[in-house]
């Protein structure tokens, strides 16, 4: 219903915004006191409604709802404040009173209090009198289409309100799911009841009617009589029309059940006492357990977001305001209430100003918007990151919603990461020029020991001593042992995991293995046997290295009267998702008949230096398997073994695809 297009004429002004102005910016407390001076002089039937405020809070009040009224009239759109406030006034969304809390006597003195203000204040504002004859008739017109469009809305909701009661005593019997009673207050007896009270709570009218002289609070719990007895005590205190609770009841097979009830009186008797009262009560048990898991839930959304320092925003770029924020966005913001855009853009790091408001602008035209930026405050800086979703009205940007996280830990620890990833680096490239130069430091004298010792074993053989053959067999031997445990950790040192993977057929890596060991496979007559290995993306280097290490093993703990068989299988398979998000899976088994070992030692077998067998009985430093393990890791697998003595062993290898 168009309530205030009537008289269009009523909104042309010329003086009434300057008036406006000037009272807001130098007059509106003055004019707020001077408003509730004339309320009570004229006595407006409202103010009993406020009287519970005091003139502090009633002058607070006033200002606040002046400075929107005076506002619009400063922009000269009177048409969109009249529209507003009777819209809030239809929708029953005033800050302070109800729906049908106002009377038509608030009306008419309500907006001849706020005109003969406007008028004091209008002979304050010009001298000239032909201004101000024309800057009253402004008001005069302004008051008119105040007046009548809330006298519009007046009798609209009068006849809401006639039309709800009529079809509200028409269909109640009818329509309603919950059950329609009669309660005789003086008596305290339940007189009436229609079929849906069997089936709610099981109860007949006449099994009601015999419970006792006060049955409701026989059944009715404990912790909740009182929300009863406290509501029907309106009707004796405040002739109150109606009254509405929530209490749980027991029904017949003895369960509580949520019930809300409203009442209203039905007839009084002669001496004006109310005799019966008359109701409805409806099964909200289903409700209260749906509001009991949303409530629930939002505490644990306003926990996570709290957790996380993430809050959720709902911002009206159209008007400046913000309508929805999570508790945590005050506080990531430090603000109690949310400041509009101008303000809230002077707490931004200057040098980040240009970057936020570039977002802004690609977001009113993409729809969405992101942006990290520095935040300062209270002497602290944070940094910020910022999501949301534009939406739009006729092509313009309307309301943006989205998310707040305060990420300045975050950033510090991913700063901290970034300079001790930068310092690791560093010190790896350092320790890689120390392995290098280190190992050839190592083996030059280790070289000559050993040169020089097989030059006296084989010129002075028959000449030494037992002792001294024996001394210098054994410094020949340890020399070996250690040029080979050196190239071992050297080996182990430099397999890297940041190395360039790429598809490469197995197969054929195994067979460059194959003639690298082929004169030890060809002298132990070994049989090797594959099923064709399949392309795989692997570091072609390792790879290779993880299968000589495996069949050189093979090979060395052969038993000694059966030649070497080792059989090399794969398979593919799908299992969990990894961290690189990988679930399928290359398997591949390396398989001997060797002498085999303790299944026990299954895990420590893949350790550094660790050696199941003497060094005099097979040669080796214990890292062979300490470099398969590394290999497979940096290829984001897994190796595993099984065996048992004197049965052979298997080398298990999964490698994600």
């Amino acid at each position: 219903m168009a309530l205030t297009n009537p008289f269009p004429g009523l909104y042309k002004y010329q003086h009434l915004p300057l008036l406006a102005k000037f009272i807001l910016d130098e007059h509106v407390y003055d004019f707020a006191v001077e408003q509730l001076y004339y309320a009570r002089q004229y006595n407006i039937p409202l103010l009993k409604l406020l009287s519970h405020l005091s003139d502090e809070q009633l002058v607070e009040i006033a200002i606040t709802s002046l400075k929107e009224i005076l506002g619009y009239l400063v922009d000269n759109n009177a048409r969109e404040q009249i529209s507003n406030a009777t819209q809030r006034w239809l929708s029953n969304q005033l800050e302070i009173v109800g729906k049908y809390d106002v009377v038509a006597e608030d009306i008419t003195l309500l907006f001849h209090v706020r005109g003969k203000s406007l008028k004091n204040y209008a002979f304050r504002f010009y001298r000239d009198s032909s201004q101000v004859q024309e800057l009253l008739a402004e008001v005069d017109d302004f008051l008119l289409a105040s007046t009548t469009a809330s006298a519009n809305t007046y009798i609209a909701i009068l006849k809401d309100k006639i039309q709800e009661e009529e079809e509200f005593r028409s269909k109640l019997s009818n329509a309603l799911p919950g059950f329609i009673y009669v309660y005789d207050v003086q008596n305290k007896v339940q007189t009436f009841s229609n079929n849906k009270l069997k089936e709610i709570l099981g109860y007949t009218s006449e099994v009601m009617q015999q419970l006792s002289n006060n049955a409701y609070q026989t059944i009715t719990h404990p912790d909740d009589w009182d929300k009863s007895y406290d509501c029907r005590k309106e009707y004796f205190e405040s002739d109150s029309s109606t009254c509405s609770f929530d209490c749980r009841i027991k029904d017949i097979h003895g369960n509580y059940k949520w019930m809300r009830y409203y009442e209203t009186i039905l007839r009084k008797d002669a001496n004006g006492e109310i005799r019966e009262i008359i109701g409805v009560a409806f099964d909200i048990s289903g409700e209260k357990e749906i509001t009991q898991a949303l409530a629930t839930r939002e505490g644990q959304l306003l926990e996570a977001q709290s957790i996380a320092h993430i809050g959720s925003f709902e911002w009206y770029i159209v008007g400046n305001k913000s309508t929805t924020n999570t508790p945590e966005i005050y506080k990531i913001f430090e603000m109690k209430e949310m400041e509009k855009f101008e303000q809230f853009i002077k707490h931004i790091h200057p040098d980040d100003l240009e970057k936020i408001e570039d977002a802004m602008k690609r977001s009113f035209q993409s729809g969405n918007y992101e942006c990290v930026y520095r935040y300062l405050k209270n002497g602290k800086e944070k940094i910020i990151w910022s999501k949301g979703v534009v939406t739009s009205k006729e092509g313009k940007p309307y309301k943006m919603v989205g998310t707040v996280q305060d990420i300045t830990t975050i950033k510090r620890i991913e700063e901290e990461l970034k300079q001790k990833t930068i310092e690791l680096e560093k010190s790896n490239e350092s320790l890689q020029q120390f392995a290098a130069i280190a190992s050839h430091d190592l083996k030059e004298p280790l070289r000559k020991i050993s040169i020089y010792a097989s030059k006296v074993l084989n010129t002075e053989k028959d000449r030494l001593s037992e002792m001294s053959y024996t001394a210098l067999s054994k410094i020949s031997g340890s020399t070996r042992r250690m040029q080979k445990m050196i190239d071992d950790i050297l080996q182990f040192s430099f397999v890297d995991g940041n190395q360039e993977k790429r598809q490469i057929n197995l197969e054929e890596l195994l067979s460059e293995v194959k003639d690298l060991l082929s004169e030890t496979i060809s002298t132990r007559k070994a049989e090797i046997i594959t099923d064709g290995l399949p392309t795989a993306f692997v570091i072609a280097p390792q790879i290779i290295q993880l299968f000589q290490n495996l069949i050189s093993n093979a090979l060395k703990f052969s038993k000694e009267n059966e030649p070497p068989r080792i059989v090399i299988t794969h398979t593919f398979f799908i299992d969990k998702p990894t961290a690189s998000g990988s679930n399928k899976y290359l398997e591949i088994t390396i398989a001997d008949n060797g002498i085999g070992f303790d299944d026990k030692d299954n895990e420590k077998i893949f350790g550094l230096f660790y050696r199941l067998h003497g060094k005099t009985q097979f040669e080796g430093t214990g890292l062979g398997l300490s470099v398969c393990k590394k290999i497979v890791d940096n290829h984001s697998g897994t190796i595993a073994a099984k065996s048992k003595i004197g049965e052979g062993s298997e080398f298990i290898i999964r490698l994600p695809q």
